[in-house]
């Protein structure tokens, strides 16, 4: 069985990497801004959604468009995981079972002045590697890590953000559990009274011997 962790750590990029990291951030919540409106646009045309495959589709052909030359710029994996949120946040915005709302536009951070955009990469090949004390992300480079607990397993995601005026990682990585020894087909309450000594939910009845 298989179990995902998740560590955070603190980065400390350079001020070319945290200028990177800021537009990175900034082409995620572009991205889903775009692709909302495009689900907003179909709906209103015929009442259907566009979801991952349309999506990562749309991306692949933007990237042609010169007025989108910044999604080219983008690291295509995280662009691909804005996608995979939204289609996420779509089913679940639009399902009776969920209580979950439908998904909104992300502020800009001029509104809100802020650089607290995140965004969120995939260790595919293993473009995202820890070494020699830093953290190697996707078309940003080896930026320094503080790698204050060893890695368990292989990375799988790389979640980069800035909070509270600090860079942060967020490091998920798959490691193998054990299974139960054994399932129970019941569970049975005991409790205790003047007359016995267990009385269970089960039946079971142990008198009170000092009675």
């Amino acid at each position: 069985m298989k179990k995902t962790l998740r560590y955070n750590y603190r980065l400390k990029p350079t001020i070319q990497q945290e200028a990177k990291l800021i537009e990175f951030g900034s082409y995620a919540r572009g991205l889903w801004n775009y692709l909302l409106s495009e689900n907003q646009r179909q709906y209103e045309a015929d009442k259907t959604f566009v979801f991952y495959k349309e999506m990562a589709s749309k991306i692949k052909d933007i990237k042609k468009l010169p007025e989108f030359s910044w999604v080219k710029a983008f690291d295509s994996g995280a662009a691909q995981q804005v996608a995979r949120d939204l289609d996420s946040a779509l089913s679940k915005g639009t399902s009776k079972e969920s209580h979950q709302k439908f998904p909104k536009f992300k502020v800009s951070y001029r509104v809100k002045k802020l650089h607290n955009d995140s965004y969120r990469s995939v260790n595919n090949n293993n473009c995202i590697r820890v070494e020699n004390g830093n953290i190697t992300l996707p078309k940003v480079g080896a930026v320094p890590i503080v790698l204050h607990r060893s890695l368990v397993s292989n990375i799988k995601t790389a979640t980069v953000q800035l909070r509270h005026g600090k860079w942060e990682v967020s490091l998920t990585q798959e490691v193998e559990c054990d299974e139960a020894k054994k399932l129970l087909q019941s569970i049975a309450g005991y409790d205790i009274n003047s007359k016995q000594t267990v009385v269970g939910s089960n039946g079971l009845v142990v008198d009170n011997q000092s009675i």
